[in-house]
């Protein structure tokens, strides 16, 4: 059977990942949530299963662990899952140990259940334990999605405690405590990689997305990266795993099936209108470090090698302004939008195009495009925004405006090159899309009422598109 570029069960979606890699494999343990609980195979908790090149899932395995996100951590030769519960409003750490050496059987060990102390750690968020050794001084830190016991609203944070046996556990003050966001600081994941130590959360406060910071080796302050967010509003919920340089973080990509939170418009033409629920399709990028340390976001080699077909480039200009050599097109027109239609796209694909700025306002492609250019999927580079925005079709009507009263659906930070050239890779499977520019910046997104249309490219002022490629999954 194929494998999915984003990994979903039957009959089910992804919720928090926690992936770890172990004996030169990775282990991806997942909240599970089903769409029908009354399916014959419904198994609550969480889910494991093994890969080797994060493309590739073994079979799942339930685990039987009932709670909220968690980690798992070898300790004198056994292994310890942490996870935490909800009963009653309140929230809770919990711990298991493997009851045989494996990573599928686990005993509650109910007596090491632990809640914030209502002192340092304000009582209402205590969850989503990410548990890391510190070998230079003989202890366990346990960092928590909690909330810091003030007086003011911007209380969310990342918590810390401390442990030499992960059992009994001392609360310190936060690890990252910006002031900044009025809910806790969800899914934490502290790695280093080279000379940096990071800290990703995620927060559904503010903006609502993945976050990082970085502290050099060395030193305690936490510090901004020029992009804080780690791809934009569809992808949530993001733990790494690794070796050496190479990192990976998953996540996953919302679905608009469920209306979980019941936020759908009234009256609406498709799916493309409705709101993001908790859950969808995993999301897996290559982490890349920046000289100044800050991370990049990249498509995993695992994934490209899959599209091994090319497809046939066809081109047909819509508008004036074009000009054709060697396969590169060029707009040349400054003061008016250039659009040019190519071939249908297959239902999974990957594009690559080379777009250089020569003042262009905007530029990029359009996914899924009616003939006459009215309905579409914008993704573009704004060189003067220093940004990467994705537009859908809605936008194109005035009822689109309304419903949605702001300026653009997803965005994300993007440094201007020097030499004004972006490396846009984009890869769709069904309604599931993901977009890369220049292995830095990346953003998920979805396309649900347009399929089996043609790609297309823009753009609004002067820019070139080279090395244009459309490539397709091997037949099977």
């Amino acid at each position: 059977m194929k494998p999915k570029l984003f990994y979903t069960a039957p009959n089910a979606k992804c919720g928090d990942i926690i992936p770890k890699y172990i004996d030169g494999k990775y282990q991806l343990f997942y909240l599970k949530h089903w769409l029908d609980r009354d399916a014959p195979d419904f198994v609550p908790g969480w889910h494991r299963m093994e890969s080797k090149d994060l493309v590739h899932m073994g079979p799942e395995t339930p685990i039987h662990v009932n709670g909220g996100t968690g980690d798992i951590v070898r300790h004198n030769g056994q292994w310890h899952l942490f996870a935490c519960i909800f009963p009653e409003g309140k929230q809770y750490v919990t711990h298991y140990i493997s009851k045989d050496g494996s990573l599928d059987n686990w005993e509650y060990q109910e007596a090491d259940t632990f809640g914030p102390d209502g002192e340092i750690y304000h009582c209402s968020d205590w969850r989503d334990p990410r548990i890391v050794y510190r070998e230079e001084l003989g202890e366990y830190w346990m960092f928590l999605a909690a909330r810091a016991n003030r007086p003011h609203s911007q209380t969310g944070c990342v918590g810390l405690c401390v442990s030499k046996d992960l059992k009994t556990w001392e609360y310190r003050e936060p690890i990252y405590f910006p002031e900044r966001f009025n809910g806790a600081c969800e899914c934490p994941d502290v790695f280093r990689m080279g000379d940096w130590y990071y800290l990703v959360f995620s927060s559904y406060t503010n903006l609502f997305g993945t976050y990082y910071v970085k502290c050099h080796v060395g030193e305690t302050q936490w510090q901004i990266p020029k992009n804080h967010r780690l791809d934009a509003r569809a992808f949530y919920a993001a733990k790494t795993a690794g070796h050496d340089m190479e990192r990976y973080i998953c996540g996953w990509n919302p679905t608009k099936d469920e209306n979980i939170f019941g936020f759908w418009p009234d009256k609406f033409k498709g799916r493309d209108y409705r709101t993001w629920d908790w859950g969808g399709g995993m999301v897996v990028h290559r982490l890349i470090q920046q000289p100044d340390g800050d991370l990049g976001l990249a498509l995993p080699e695992s994934k490209k090698a899959l599209f091994t077909h090319s497809v046939p480039n066809s081109f047909s200009p819509v508008t004036e302004g074009w000009q054709e050599s060697g396969g590169c097109w060029t707009a040349k027109t400054a003061s008016s939008q250039q659009m040019l239609l190519m071939q249908q796209m297959p239902e999974t694909c990957y594009i690559h195009v080379k777009i250089r700025s020569d003042g262009a306002h905007q530029a990029g492609v359009i996914l899924q495009a009616s003939e006459e250019m009215r309905e579409g999927y914008y993704i573009y580079v704004e060189p003067e925004m220093n940004r990467l925005v994705f537009r859908s079709w809605l936008r194109m009507y005035e009822e689109g405006g309304k419903t949605f009263p702001y300026d653009i659906e997803l965005e994300v930070p993007l440094r201007r090159p020097g030499d004004g050239v972006y490396h846009m890779e984009v890869v769709t499977e069904g309604t599931v899309g993901l977009v890369y520019v220049n292995s830095e910046a990346a953003m998920s997104f979805r396309m649900y009422d347009y399929q089996n249309r043609n790609l297309g490219l823009f753009s609004f002022g002067k820019a070139e598109f080279s090395q244009i490629e459309m490539r397709e999954r091997e037949y099977e």
